[in-house]
């Protein structure tokens, strides 16, 4: 496949996800690194665009980034391609800084084209002087020089998202007096003038469909991008979404976002230039590429997360596969892990720089009791270590949690991955569904190993006179409230999705939470999205604890202060969950070959179940 003067095996590319398997600090490449992109480069990708590689020091977005500003960053970064190459497969370096979405503890003071704050960071970055200017364009050509000796078959210039050239380009982002604020786009023309100066090394430009904001970039600014593409002879356009400082959300594609939306605006910048072009943003959903290849909207597509979840996914498309699992677009292991300096992770594929060794017992059984995240990644574990699996699931269907938590609003998607593991576990393992396990179960199966998990249970507070109370379980199985005046006693995670389905149904919500911040365990962008969307809607009392239901009158205590909120129809409890490990307590005593995983031995989210389970098999 051609685009422009670049050629792939296919037209499928893998779009740049940071990872944060750098060394800290210094931005080295790392054994987990390579071998992470090794897998990917197995699974019939054409083409790899590797992480975000911040150009200078004080363009970084977090401590673990890729960097290639020093000659001793060659080494290893030619040893990652040279990886990527040996499976044939093309690969590009992704330049970029960050200017104001820079992050401090990464990256020191932060500088910008203007003084202007990125709303997601807080940070007010500091004005970029014309000498600091040079000294940027400088650090990204001696980047592209430095990516050539790697051995990269082309280099893309992030030139959009909110990052530092579209932070000169945008006349809301750049209130400079000078040449470069008179011409907002002259740094962008110098740089890749400079750049073509000392190398003829293949580019593309990633730049932002929309930035979904007001005063965005949108068709007059692109229209002089696609020029610029045409007189430095750029082979391809990338196309995404968002502005990290002002759209997170779009930057990141969360699962609620519209599609429609993007494929339309992707057809009217197929009018606008003759380059090729490629785009990224949940492609992999309803395998929406397809469509937007065939109908000529796109010459390629770019899949990130989902290269993430599923290495082998454009082998299984490209063969005509449907046997793959789904990104259900969640990120909780990608973006939560990497903000929280910890290496990428996924919900759906706790191997994501872990491979796990498979094949090391024979002739052995195990059953595994629980059908919810931790029982299925347990069981397909397990059975990949080579045991004989049984999965017991004392309901008729498989799921556990997981199956509550894409009930809530805008978080279909997630029903996407449990599903492809549910017909993944059917298709290896024995299942037995709607029984209830006990000792003389096991006993009469003989089996080597026993392993728990049964996951969690609601937490129910002692509360005098809370007696007519709903759960949050028990809200999204389907009950339903009875009245339009609800509480929700709980603000962390969910009780919040339990507020976002009460006020979509007109309810008036009322949330009580005893520490002084709600959202605990909600992932960062669906946090914000809360904030923005549901919070003015719902009168909330933090740092307040409920004393006491009379009637359905609710009294509380603020600071030392007690006082009533008033009558209510409708009471949900939502404070947390504890393990249901009394199972594990009954079967530890007759038999000494249980183990347990999930929320059964540590309330946590779906990508500690999945670990905790993968863990396990990997021992026993």
């Amino acid at each position: 496949m051609k685009f422009g003067d670049f050629e792939a095996k296919n037209n499928y590319f893998m779009a740049p996800v940071k990872t944060a398997l750098s060394t800290p600090g210094t931005g080295y490449v790392t054994e987990d690194q390579i071998k992470y992109y090794k897998r990917r480069a197995m699974g019939g990708i054409g083409t790899i665009i590797l992480e975000p590689i911040s150009v200078s020091v004080n363009g970084k977005e977090h401590p673990k980034q890729l960097m290639l500003d020093t000659d001793e960053h060659i080494t290893g970064l030619k040893k990652l391609i040279d990886s990527i190459h040996s499976e044939n497969v093309m690969a590009v370096v992704h330049l970029n800084h960050a200017g104001r979405a820079a992050n401090p503890k990464a990256s020191g003071e932060v500088f910008a084209p203007s003084s202007i704050a990125c709303p997601s960071t807080g940070q007010l970055p500091s004005e970029l002087s014309k000498e600091d200017i040079k000294v940027l364009i400088s650090s990204f050509c001696e980047n592209v020089k430095r990516a050539e000796k790697c051995g990269a078959d082309a280099v893309e210039l992030q030139f959009g998202h909110g990052y530092i050239v579209n932070q000169f380009i945008s006349e809301r982002l750049n209130r400079r007096t000078d040449e470069y604020g008179k011409d907002t786009f002259k740094f962008a023309d110098e740089l890749l003038k400079e750049i073509r100066n000392i190398s003829s090394i293949l580019l593309f430009l990633r730049i932002s469909g929309s930035e979904f904001v007001e005063g965005g970039i949108e068709e007059e600014s692109q229209k002089r991008i696609f020029s610029l593409a045409d007189k430095y002879n750029v082979s391809l356009i990338h196309v995404g979404w968002g502005n990290a400082c002002d759209s997170p959300q779009w930057y990141y594609n969360q699962m609620s976002l519209p599609l429609e939306i993007m494929d339309k605006k992707l057809a009217e910048i197929r009018n606008m230039t003759s380059r090729s072009l490629i785009a990224a943003g949940r492609m992999h959903k309803n395998e929406r590429f397809k469509k937007l290849i065939n109908n000529k909207t796109l010459d390629g597509v770019a899949f990130g997360r989902q290269m993430i979840v599923y290495p082998d996914f454009p082998e299984a498309v490209l063969s005509g596969s449907s046997n793959y699992v789904r990104c259900g677009s969640c990120l909780q292991g990608c973006l939560g892990n990497v903000k929280q300096g910890k290496p990428i992770g996924c919900i759906a594929n706790p191997e994501v720089h872990k491979e796990f060794v498979a094949g090391s017992v024979k002739g052995k059984r195990v059953a595994v009791i629980g059908g919810g995240p931790a029982g299925i990644f347990g069981s397909l574990y397990l059975k990949k270590k080579g045991y004989d699996v049984v999965l017991y699931e004392e309901g008729n269907e498989l799921g556990g949690q997981w199956v509550l938590s894409y009930k809530s609003p805008g978080k279909g998607s997630l029903k996407d991955p449990l599903d492809d593991l549910i017909r993944k576990v059917k298709n290896e393992v024995d299942v037995r569904t709607d029984i209830t396990v006990n000792e003389n179960t096991l006993r009469i199966e003989n089996f080597d190993e026993i392993v728990v998990a049964t996951g969690a249970v609601p937490l129910i507070p002692r509360i005098e006179g809370l007696d007519d109370y709903m759960t949050g379980f028990e809200f999204f199985e389907g009950a339903k409230v009875k009245g339009d005046k609800v509480v929700v006693i709980g603000g962390g995670l969910i009780g919040l999705e339990v507020a976002e389905a009460l006020v979509d149904m007109g309810k008036k919500i009322t949330i009580v939470e005893m520490l002084d911040e709600i959202g605990r365990g909600m992932e960062l962008i669906a946090s914000k999205m809360f904030m923005k969307k549901y919070m003015p809607k719902v009168d909330v009392y933090k740092e307040t604890i409920v004393k006491k239901i009379s009637d359905n009158e609710v009294f509380v205590e603020h600071a030392g202060e007690k006082r009533s909120l008033g009558k209510f129809d409708d009471i949900l409890v939502t404070t947390g969950t504890r393990s249901d490990n009394d199972l594990y307590n009954k079967l530890s005593k007759e038999f000494d070959n249980v183990h347990l995983i999930g929320d059964a031995l540590k309330v946590g989210q779906i990508i500690d179940a999945a670990e905790s389970s993968m863990n396990l098999a990997e021992k026993i």
